[in-house]
């Protein structure tokens, strides 16, 4: 880091850090404590597919909180305070800082918000993972944007998914009442919003030419982007999947039951 709080990405260290080793403890000790969960508040008969979707959503929702939780809250309270800077004439667009690469946020102009000015565990741990993108250090409103969203919707819907599958009975995916039609129809909109923020997230660096990214250091290009972010397009691509085929289920159930009642009234 230097003294202006801003990341720096080279040169790369060559081991592993502490801050990385702690949050792939702690992101598996989430994991582990969502595989445990699923299975106690499931019924034991539940379908395999139904076990995943549950643990799934329960690490999903507890990922959101604590992880982009702590994101969220370093960009709004952590900041430093420095001199006023000079502002050219379109301020408040966040592009007006003229000796600063960093936006103006919350219209501060004498205070840089991000993880990047704080000490705190959650703030070291966004500090290393900014090493392979630096906007998650400092305060990028793309992110901020879509974190938002992430934390205060995506999360609590993980959380209903949790809730719905638990009220399915036997949690037999046969089932078409009100809670399986609720159920279905939730994952397909997290899923498709876990995408589509996905690319949200990196289609500015991509069509900039990657000016924030890190990808000369194997670690950070496969750990830290393409394996991190990557879970968060496989796992709701497979969640996707699966909804396809109980609306496609329930739509043939539907045309067999008024193929039925069509014959009954000749």
């Amino acid at each position: 880091m230097t003294a202006s709080g801003s990341i720096t990405t080279s040169p790369p260290p060559s081991l592993v850090s502490l801050s990385t080793v702690l949050s792939l403890l702690l992101s598996l000790a989430i994991l582990f404590a969502a595989i445990l969960l699923s299975r106690h508040l499931l019924p034991r008969s539940s379908p395999r597919k139904y076990l995943i979707l549950h643990t799934w959503h329960l690490f999903d929702f507890l990922i959101h909180t604590i992880f982009e939780g702590s994101y969220l809250y370093h960009s709004f309270f952590s900041y430093t305070t420095v001199p006023p800077a000079s502002l050219s004439s379109d301020y408040p667009h966040p592009a007006s800082l003229a000796s600063s690469s960093r936006a103006i946020f919350l219209g501060h102009t004498d205070r840089r918000y991000g993880a990047a000015h704080s000490s705190s565990p959650t703030a070291l741990l966004w500090q290393e993972y900014a090493r392979a993108d630096t906007r998650w250090a400092n305060t990028d409103t793309n992110i901020i944007s879509i974190e938002l969203l992430t934390v205060l919707i995506a999360g609590p819907l993980a959380c209903y998914i949790c809730y719905l599958l638990q009220r399915q009975p036997l949690a037999r995916s046969t089932n078409t009442d009100d809670n399986a039609a609720k159920l279905w129809f939730s994952i397909i909109v997290l899923a498709t919003g876990e995408i589509y923020g996905g690319f949200m997230t990196f289609a500015p660096e991509w069509l900039s030419g990657n000016t924030s990214l890190s990808t000369g250091n194997w670690m950070y290009l496969w750990l830290y982007l393409v394996f991190f972010n990557g879970i968060w397009v496989v796992v709701p691509g497979w969640c996707l999947w699966v909804a396809w085929g109980e609306v496609k289920r329930a739509f043939a159930k539907r045309g067999e039951s008024e193929k039925l009642g069509g014959k009954k009234t000749r």
